[in-house]
């Protein structure tokens, strides 16, 4: 029995290593420790690996930023490497320049980094030293390399209070019951009382209130209705409800999105500059409920997933390095987390993605506009 205790004591502590999560995407800076190396403009870069693990094996980018009389420069390199569990830590050398706008008088040059994870409460690092990869021209320089992810947990109780928030989502439903209304009162609308309402001199009250009642929810919920205001006692009811939830509808998961988490999924090249996606409710449709911003613009709210495709017809940012789409969870559905199928078509191309959100972080899809060669 002694003996068994040790063993399974041996077997936690393995379990608990080999769950550190290294895919995602971690941020920080290298350090220059050399004295010859004048590239990269100075001794600190901002420096982004975003990895993603399968086994021992690691894929993924890097991406360096420096600032040189003035001017913002980077490179983004691919990358691939090895994780040892048993020491927790990876090497990964980049290996493939995808884009930069470096000049050529300034080395650019490859580099191996070997990072050990490490955790302080709520905070995950990545430390360790970088050299440069073999087989290049010149000194390229040494030194040590800090990133860092921090887990965010104190956002539940903020997002609490806009998921209380979200109901009234489900409340601009009542501007159906305007549809009727306004349907109904067209026979209410025949030239004598249009013209016997010009007479603002007798109920100058009523009339200014009706008409500013009426004048927001038409703005926000039927633009075509805008002449259908000789309703007085059941418009100035109704729509002032519209008029409160809308704003929370275009705001809310805006101001609670920034709070959040974002995760990154995958980083995907694309050739073209225009590409479509279809969103799909990966599995079992269970109700999930999604809002989508692609370079922070809100594109859908509160869309729920289903077996056929909500479809964006999108087209890349050419002064952005990178563009991204985000998945912004309203909901968890009855089967968390909230799962989507990601279908993107570019050109020729086709990738599919599973992407998933909850109410602590969004789900992140980078796009690389990489346009082929012409040969």
């Amino acid at each position: 029995m002694k003996r068994i205790v040790p063993l399974i004591l041996f077997v936690f502590t393995g379990l608990l290593v080999s769950a550190q999560n290294f895919t995602g995407q971690w941020k920080g800076e290298f350090i220059d420790k050399s004295t010859s190396f004048s590239g990269w403009g100075g001794d600190h870069c901002e420096y982004v690996l975003e990895l993603e693990c399968k086994g021992t094996n690691v894929t993924g980018y890097s991406y360096t930023y420096f600032t040189f009389e003035g001017k913002r420069f980077y490179t983004i390199c691919k990358l691939k490497g090895k994780l040892n569990k048993s020491s927790k830590s990876i090497e990964v050398s980049e290996t493939e320049r995808t884009k930069t706008n470096v000049p050529k008088e300034i080395r650019n040059c490859f580099q191996i980094h070997r990072l050990t994870y490490f955790q302080k409460g709520n905070d995950l690092s990545l430390e360790g030293s970088w050299v440069p990869a073999p087989n290049q021209e010149g000194d390229c320089g040494f030194g040590t390399t800090v990133l860092s992810r921090r887990v965010l947990q104190k956002n539940a109780d903020y997002l609490s209070k806009p998921i209380t928030k979200s109901p009234p989502v489900a409340k601009p439903k009542p501007v159906q019951p305007t549809q009727p209304v306004v349907k109904a009162k067209p026979k209410q609308t025949p030239p004598p009382v249009a013209k016997v309402q010009p007479k603002k001199v007798t109920p100058p009250v009523v009339k200014k209130d009706t008409k500013k009642t009426v004048e927001h929810p038409v703005a926000k919920n039927d633009s075509e209705k805008k002449n259908n205001t000789p309703t007085k006692e059941v418009v100035a009811e109704e729509p002032p409800p519209v008029v409160k939830t809308e704003p929370v509808i275009t705001k809310t998961p805006d101001a609670v999105y920034k709070k959040r988490n974002s995760e990154l999924i995958k980083t995907i090249e694309i050739d073209n500059a225009s590409f479509t996606v279809d969103l799909y409710d990966n599995g079992e449709i269970d109700g999930d409920s999604v809002s989508l911003f692609f370079n922070g613009n809100l594109l859908l709210s509160h869309k729920r997933l289903s077996d056929k495709a909500l479809r964006l017809k999108l087209e890349v940012d050419k002064d952005k390095e990178l563009n991204e789409l985000i998945m912004y969870a309203e909901n968890l559905g009855t089967i968390p987390p909230n799962t989507a199928l990601m279908v993107v078509n570019d050109g020729d191309n086709r990738y599919e993605v599973r992407i998933s959100s909850d109410l602590q972080k969004s789900g992140v899809i980078r796009f690389m506009h990489k346009p082929k060669t012409k040969q």
